[in-house]
């Protein structure tokens, strides 16, 4: 959908690794790569995992990018980026120049599918792999900080919240359906 080229930073050396660890792997792939005036360096908000977006904001100091997160629109014209942030209780509009790191929230667009001809046509775009051996050497990477070894963030134990009881739905617009609702949250006490 429109990429020349792909990239893959892939390797057991970088397994296990915490934030912190992550964005010097990312930083260093991004910095071999090379960064011109007028890029624009996108992430997603956070990862599913540790929920904590911390990557991108510690890609872009690392790589010394201004940053913007939880944009919901951007514009650029020329070198000047526009972006629309996502505050809890609102918008925020904040502008800056390239290169710059932007964090995507979900409401920044809408996913398109490829087309079966655009899948086929991927096949024939460069991919290169950025592994351990690629990487080592680049001074964002210290390298006894990146792995599960090295991460300085060790989580002791997870676990799956309790499941929630089943929900109830009330069904009817009238005042009976009303009075019903208000009891149940009466004998809870939440009014």
């Amino acid at each position: 959908m429109g990429v020349d080229e792909a990239v893959l930073v892939s390797g057991r050396e970088f397994g296990g690794s915490d934030t912190f660890a992550t964005s010097q792997i990312l930083a260093a792939a991004i910095n071999k790569i090379g960064i011109e005036d007028d890029d624009i360096v996108l992430c997603g908000r956070q990862a599913i995992d540790g929920d904590t977006a911390q990557v991108g904001p510690q890609i872009a100091e690392k790589l010394g990018l201004p940053q913007i997160t939880y944009a919901a629109d951007i514009k650029v014209e020329g070198r000047e980026v526009t972006v629309k942030r996502m505050l809890e209780d609102g918008y925020m509009t904040i502008k800056t120049q390239t290169p710059c790191l932007i964090t995507a929230i979900k409401e920044l667009n809408t996913p398109r599918y490829m087309s079966v001809g655009g899948i086929f046509e991927t096949y024939s775009k460069p991919m290169s792999v950025f592994d351990f051996n690629t990487l080592k050497d680049d001074p964002l990477i210290e390298l006894d900080t990146i792995g599960l070894k090295g991460s300085p963030t060790n989580i002791f134990a997870s676990f799956t919240p309790p499941q929630k009881g089943q929900g109830e739905m009330l069904e009817g617009a009238d005042q009976k359906t009303v009075d019903v609702l208000v009891d149940k949250l009466l004998a809870k006490h939440i009014i």
